[in-house]
């Protein structure tokens, strides 16, 4: 592809690798790319790993679109303790030596399917008369989050080999706006236990996947030998795979 970066209009799908913050991510391809306009279509947790599309130029103003299409997930819960995040970066809360039989859990989960009230993670990026949620929480304020109407359209356990013990794996299709971590704490609440997320990939962000997807570390090797095109989506070729999702 002979494309110049002042036309650069369209999408990179990166796999983002764990420990990295979305943010972290667009600010590598900006400055490699030299691009003005650039973003992303849903935040990733630095603790969560897989498909985070990048909106480049002009495919910014559809990034709304890709918002509001259906996600999966893959991600486990390791039963036992409870942390104040819902996942490996919190501190621990509560621990107990309960785990949920497989039965258990799987009498629960048919139940949650369909449109949900949800309640966001105090450990989130959601605004409070200005100040993000996480902001607040690490400074130990006392707040509250009004639930939301999200939409699961699947949940199923997951075998995993090689897996930790005291763990359960899911995957599920769900809608925007859903927080994962909040699933897995409603989980546990549920079946009265303790446990918290210690591993969490999106597979799929409609229309992306992991297949269409590059790791950072290969961009900047391809990029060096400008063959990182290749996996650059141009504008058009994205537009007809979106479907537009309602509430």
């Amino acid at each position: 592809m002979n494309i110049k970066n002042n036309e650069l209009d369209g999408w990179l799908v990166i796999n983002k690798d764990l420990g990295m913050t979305s943010r972290q991510v667009v600010n590598i391809v900006k400055n490699k790319l030299n691009v003005k306009k650039i973003g992303h279509a849903g935040t990733l947790d630095p603790l969560a790993t897989g498909v985070l599309a990048l909106a480049l130029g002009k495919a910014t103003k559809t990034v709304k679109y890709i918002m509001d299409g259906m996600k999966k997930y893959e991600f486990t819960i390791k039963w036992g303790i409870s942390t104040d995040t819902q996942d490996a970066e919190g501190s621990i809360i509560s621990e107990s030596k309960k785990k949920p039989k497989k039965e258990e859990i799987k009498n629960l989960i048919k139940n949650l399917v369909g449109y949900i009230e949800q309640t966001p993670p105090k450990f989130s990026a959601i605004k409070i008369n200005g100040i993000r949620a996480y902001k607040l929480a690490r400074k130990g304020k006392n707040f509250k989050l009004k639930p939301r109407k999200v939409f699961l359209k699947k949940i199923r356990i997951i075998e995993k080999k090689a897996i930790e013990k005291n763990c359960t794996s899911f995957e599920i299709e769900c809608g925007k706006g859903f927080y994962v971590r909040s699933l897995a704490r409603d989980i546990c609440k549920n079946l009265n236990v303790d446990g918290y997320i210690v591993k969490l990939k999106r597979i799929e962000s409609v229309p992306f996947n992991l297949e269409s997807s590059i790791s950072i570390k290969d961009f900047l090797k391809l990029y060096e030998k400008n063959d990182w095109k290749n996996f650059f989506l141009p504008i058009y070729s994205v537009l007809n795979k979106i479907k537009y999702v309602g509430k």
